[in-house]
Parts: C-alpha cells; structure tokens; sequence
C-alpha cells in the first residue's frame, strides 16, 4: 500500500464520478438510464472510493437492510454493494481499505452482519464471509414437464397486471414471505418501483419484455411471477424462452399454481429460473425433477460483524449450552471463546451469549459460523470438510440440534 491512497465520501451529485472505477474495474459499460435507477436508491452517506491522488481508483457502498433469522426475528444487515478496484491498482490492499470501512461503519450503525453477492467468491472468503444462503437454477423443456398432482385452487385466477398495481400489491405478499423466510431482506418501495417491476430496456439483457402476474383466491392476493419471454420462432413452430426472474407466494398450494400457469403458457419451448431456493419444492411436485436440469451453488454471502449480537438476534430449537471458539483476523472484538446459553425451547427470549474461558466445545472461524448462522448447512456438514473441530464428544449434535432453522434459507433479493 503507497501513502498516497486515500478514502473520501462522494459528493451529494457525484453518483457518475463515484462509479467510474466500477466500469473499469468490471469492464463494462452503464447503459442510459442504468445511472439513474442506480442513483435512486443508492446510499450515498454509506459509499467510499479510494483516491489515488486525485484519480478515484476504487469503490465500495452499502444499502440499509433488516434481515430475517431463523426463529422469525431481524437483525440489521449491511448490503455491501458496489466493490471494485480498476486494473491498474489491484493487489495494492486497496479493498482491504474499503471493506474494512463499510464494516467499521456498520458496526457503528447497530448492524451485527454483513451480507453480499459475490462476483468471486475468492475475494470475499478472505474477509471473513461464508454463504448464508444456497441458490438454485434451472434450464427445463416445458413439454417434458409433468406435475405430480396438479393443483387448482377454488377460487384462484391469474391475471397480468401493469406497474402500478404490481407496485401496489407485491410487496404486501413479499412481506408476509419475508416474515417467515430466513435470510429474506427489507425493500423498500424504490426497490419495487425502479428495479424489481420496472422493465427497463438497459436491463433486458436480450430476454424480452418484463410480464407481472397476480395470483388471487376469491379476490385475495395469494402471490405473483416476474418473468420475461424472449419470443423465438423456426420452420417447425414457436420455441420462446420464459426466464422466472421472481416467483413468490404465501403458500404452497399457490405457489405450484404459478408455477403449473408458467409451464404451460402457450408458444414456451423453454422455461429458465434464476436465484432459486434449496432445496426447490419444484423437485417435490414435478414427476420427473431431474428434467428441471437442477444446478445448485452459493447464494447470498454473509459475515458476522457482533458475533454475540448476531447469535442473540435468531431463534433456536430446543434448549442447551455450547461454547464456541471463534477465529476472526479482522475484528478482534469477535475472536474468542462465547458460550451460546439457550434456556428455553420456545424459541423466545433468554438467549445470552458471553464471554468464557472455559473449555471449547467446537472451534471453527467466522466465515465458517457464518455457513450455519441461517441455516445453510450444518456444523456435522462443517467438520466432515474439516472447518469445525470438535472438542467435546456429541458437541456437534448438539451445535446442529440447537441451530436447526424452520425452514431453509432464501434470499431472492439482488443489490
């Protein structure tokens, strides 16, 4: 690191200038109007670039989120957005500098974690983040899809809907997933109505148009499907390509609804889904699952920043006591050994975690409690890879009983 590196908030109109080591640093260009939609709700008092004299060189920011945890409770989250370091000035220890920031700044703020999206996953293991969530996607031939045991609800019909409504009556059947969802993130109403539901023609992607349908129960909305329809026709007839950018309902009965409408709209040959949830409950309804062509890897990233207000935020199943002995490089105050004391089964208050100089039950690092935080994977699945060390015989069982979520991660929210 030369001396001459230094960190400065953007400007209040210096959206353009604070983005320009973005474009280099990810070869790429911002398409008219890309800017735009970016600067609306993009959190200027939470964005730092790095100089190098006057030529900013790097960028990295952050959004404002609540983040559902197992139990049905909330902890404030950092989004880290926006990272980036141009070619010229790589290895120099500037993102250090960045991330260190953005999490000193959240830790300010009251937020116990940090989530992301990785662009390499390389980069941000080496600053204490493990997947919270695992993510899913599919390729499938619709005409070689069948459910198991079709549904048809009484009462239910889809309708497509245009911006304002969808601005109007989404968010009220995402909150109530959210609610119950670990792993789920707050949106707030720019969110809906500049990225999620919009269909701007810079975010295409040579996909088609974007389409919003509303699922209704006797007049109630019961969920919804962002999608977009590339149309696509040869000698032998249409082969269009639907890509489910977003499928949510309240419950399940709904939800396979919107999937069975999707799968059989007519001129489809091909229907794609992006950021999907794992394990998908297309697996369980469809006779064939493998058609789906299920891939399955990492999610969205999480990091402890307050190891202790981070465990003391979710809930866990039944009650017991474990000692962890956690590694951090980079926040000293989450290094060390903290008993996870859980005196009741009702998933309620009492939680406390403190610190001990007692023996450790499991020893593992920050990235790799940040695996089992939501529920991704297990400590057992941590210490079959060699990332949690027992030390107490029936420590693990007993780490992976307590730690045991509801109902598996998701996060469907991109930033």
């Amino acid at each position: 690191m030369t001396d001459d590196i230094t960190l400065r908030a953007p400007g209040p109109d210096e959206i353009r200038a604070f983005s320009d080591p973005l474009a280099l640093a990810f070869s790429e260009e911002f398409a008219p109007g890309e800017l735009d939609s970016y600067g609306a709700l993009f959190e200027l008092d939470r964005a730092i670039n790095a100089f190098d004299g006057e030529q900013r060189v790097g960028a990295g920011g952050a959004y404002t989120f609540r983040l559902t945890v197992p139990g049905g409770g909330e902890v404030g989250a950092a989004g880290i957005t926006a990272i980036g370091v141009i070619p010229s000035h790589r290895r120099r220890g500037i993102l250090r500098r960045i991330m260190a920031w953005l999490h000193d700044q959240a830790l300010e703020r009251g937020e116990a974690v940090a989530v992301l999206w990785a662009s390499e996953a390389a980069i941000y293991q080496r600053f204490g983040y493990g997947f919270g969530t695992l993510g899913s996607v599919f390729e499938a031939d619709s005409a070689r899809v069948a459910f198991r045991e079709p549904v048809r609800p009484d009462g239910a019909r889809i309708r497509i809907v245009d911006l304002d409504e969808g601005v109007r009556v989404f968010p009220t059947i995402y909150e109530e997933f959210r609610r119950a969802t670990p792993g789920s993130l707050t949106r707030k109403p720019l969110k809906w109505s500049e990225q999620i539901l919009t269909d701007a023609e810079w975010a295409r992607g040579g996909n088609g148009p974007k389409y919003l349908a509303l699922l209704e129960v006797d007049g109630e909305p019961r969920g919804y499907a962002v999608y977009r329809v590339k149309a696509d026709w040869d000698e032998r007839g249409p082969k269009s390509t639907l890509l489910v950018l977003e499928l949510l309902a309240v419950d399940p009965e709904s939800e396979q609804a919107l999937w069975q409408w999707l799968f059989s709209m007519d001129l489809v040959g091909v229907v794609k889904a992006w950021r999907g949830p794992v394990p998908h409950p297309l697996q369980q309804w469809l006779v064939e699952p493998r058609r789906l062509g299920l891939i399955v890897g990492d999610g969205m990233w999480l990091r402890l920043l307050d190891v202790p207000a981070a465990l003391e935020a979710r809930g866990y199943s039944g009650r017991g006591a474990l000692v962890l002995e956690v590694t951090d490089g980079l926040i000293e105050a989450n290094a060390g050994r903290w008993q996870l004391s859980v005196p009741s089964s009702d998933r309620g208050g009492g939680v406390s975690v403190e610190r001990t100089s007692a023996e450790p039950d499991l020893v593992l690092d920050v990235a790799a409690l940040a695996c089992v935080y939501l529920g991704a994977l297990r400590f057992s699945d941590l210490a079959r890879a060699g990332r949690v060390r027992e030390c107490r015989p029936g420590a693990l069982q007993t780490a992976d009983v307590l730690f045991t979520a509801d109902r598996a991660p998701w996060c469907s929210t991109v930033f």
